[in-house]
């Protein structure tokens, strides 16, 4: 996911949440356990990523790109 945002040039702030507390508890709240999909937050804005794969990260980015528009 890093790696891919950081391709993109999309900005990004990683947090890891086995070492944040509050991450996990939100984390946890969105998809379910701390780690079963990626949470990305944007404008105001939050969306989980369940299963992430090529396919999953390009449709983000589209829907990304098109908020920036």
């Amino acid at each position: 996911m890093k790696m891919f945002l950081a391709q993109k040039g999309v900005p990004f702030e990683f947090v890891n949440a086995r070492e944040d507390e509050e991450a996990r508890k939100k984390v946890t709240a969105l998809a379910g356990s701390p780690t079963a999909g990626v949470v990305l937050e944007w404008e105001g804005g939050t969306e989980v990523i369940r299963g992430v794969s090529p396919a999953s990260l390009h449709a983000w980015l589209a829907r990304y790109r098109g908020k920036e528009a």
